[in-house]
């Protein structure tokens, strides 16, 4: 179906692995890796500022496929009668 269920799987594995990539990379930057010295400053400073847009937001979770995660709720307090 489309439309449906989210970015097709190889969308979301190349954008996948370009995350990995600059999160590896900001690593380097903030580890004051030797290689990260041949790099220009607009590229540190372009990879640290979107560093905050790399990491997974607490409120985005989702399965491996991009469907919701179940979530089961069981209230333990509550009235028996509900």
């Amino acid at each position: 179906m489309k439309g449906v269920g989210g970015k097709p799987f190889y969308e979301r594995e190349k954008a996948g692995k370009v995350r990995n990539r600059a999160l590896d990379d900001v690593l380097l930057i903030l580890n004051d890796d030797p290689v990260t010295s041949t790099w220009s400053d607009l590229k540190k400073q372009m990879l640290l500022k979107l560093a905050s847009n790399l990491l997974p937001r607490i409120n985005e979770h989702s399965g491996q496929d991009g469907e919701p995660v179940p979530l089961l709720v069981k209230f333990i307090d509550a009235p028996k009668d509900h």
